[in-house]
């Protein structure tokens, strides 16, 4: 009954998050054990953010340079939001794949009103602090900035694409203006995390198609940015920030008299059910939860490690716990994919690293940039238009593989 109940609880709170998703909400932290685990389009649309009043609109200080004294990145980020909101819905719609092809002029109209917004990204990139002003995350937090940045990262590398064709210096400015704003957004729990390698995906994905442009200068910078060292703290600092939220959310729980946790708890699932909530134990809840934050610790912790081994031995530790315990497998199940996730990206970045490496000096340049699923070097074929190079690493049995022309 305890462990019926508890789980009950754990599925109410996702099903809360469902209900936020589907009505275009703000993203909250819990978010990510939700949604961001399913299979999502390569390039999924965007709900329209809500419009700004007339004033703001036409106001021309939105275009204009940004204040030298604006020391935070997300200020300047906040007005190139504010910027893409007021375009209209066909013209996101555009913006949201760099595949999207459209008659000249309408091209040349979009590309004139994105420059203000890109522009602005540029002026943020070479900021070193972004603060979004969300911390501490808490369960319920809501994460406003992350739709907008996923939209105007993907409108950064529309421009490069459409925009800045004949000019690789300025493609490149707006390819790194949208990894520079996923990096910022990464530090948001695991669904920050995650749309930062959404972003970083439509960048190399827009990369490998148009690897020959990318020769010399603007090569080496793409090298340099998917090679940094972030990239591979970036999951254990997401995570160990998960885990933070889940103490938070442990600690709120235990501070509420017993009727206000119980109406509490109540309240919620009478939104998705007209059954009564069956008698709960509310210690043996707390501790499950607890339970669950130390485990992401853990989790962060073995991420942060590197090592294949000490995954495994996590997830076997996992596996003993869900078994002596249903309530943690309502909360941690999500996490396998999490991992997944990650492995498939940092081997798909190492590829277009090497790639990159290849593009400038031949393919004995793999020698310097191995896979990382397995220290040896990618195999490279030559193809009619480019090469490919493909991994031991699979994903449904398929091995990972790019073709960059």
């Amino acid at each position: 009954m305890i462990f019926a109940a508890g789980g009950v609880v754990i599925l109410v709170f996702l099903l809360l998050i469902a209900r936020q998703i589907l009505h275009a909400a703000p993203p909250s932290v819990l978010d990510v054990t939700n949604a961001v685990f399913e299979p999502q389009p390569q390039q999924p649309a965007l709900p329209d953010l809500p419009s700004l009043d007339e004033r703001q609109t036409e106001s021309p200080s939105l275009a204009q340079p940004v204040d030298s004294t604006v020391t935070n990145a997300a200020t300047i980020h906040r007005q190139a939001f504010a910027l893409y909101d007021a375009l209209s819905k066909d013209e996101k719609a555009i913006l949201t794949d760099w595949r999207t092809n459209v008659d000249a002029a309408v091209e040349a109209a979009l590309c004139e009103k994105i420059r203000p917004i890109c522009n602005l990204m540029h002026q943020a990139t070479a900021l070193t602090n972004c603060e979004w002003g969300v911390e501490p995350l808490t369960y319920d937090t809501k994460l406003p900035h992350l739709s907008p940045a996923r939209a105007i990262a993907r409108a950064a590398v529309w421009s490069a694409a459409h925009c800045r064709a004949n000019d690789t210096t300025a493609a490149t400015d707006d390819l790194l203006s949208a990894l520079q704003l996923g990096r910022s957004v990464s530090h948001t729990a695991i669904i920050g995390c995650l749309v930062d390698l959404s972003i970083q995906g439509v960048a190399w994905s827009y990369v490998e198609t148009h690897l020959d442009s990318f020769q010399k200068a603007a090569g080496q910078r793409l090298l340099v940015a998917f090679s940094d060292a972030f990239y591979e703290e970036e999951p254990s600092v997401a995570m160990e920030q998960t885990a933070g939220v889940s103490d938070r959310l442990v600690a709120k729980l235990a501070s509420l008299p017993a009727d206000e946790f119980d109406n509490q708890i109540s309240e919620y699932h009478s939104l998705y059910s007209s059954e009564p909530l069956p008698k709960m134990d509310r210690t043996a809840v707390l501790t499950s939860l607890q339970q669950v934050a130390d485990t992401e610790h853990d989790l962060a912790r073995v991420l942060g490690s590197g090592s294949w081994d000490e995954y495994q031995n996590w997830a076997q530790r996992q596996i003993e716990l869900e078994n002596s315990n249903p309530l943690v497998k309502e909360f941690l199940g999500a996490y396998d994919n999490f991992v997944n996730r990650v492995q498939r990206e940092a081997v798909t970045r190492e590829m277009m690293v090497a790639a990159l490496a290849v593009a400038q000096d031949g393919p004995t340049a793999l020698q310097s940039y191995p896979d990382p699923s397995t220290g040896q070097p990618f195999d490279y074929t030559e193809t009619a238009d480019g090469f490919e190079l493909q991994s031991t690493y699979k994903t449904n049995g398929v091995p990972l593989k790019m073709q960059f022309k």
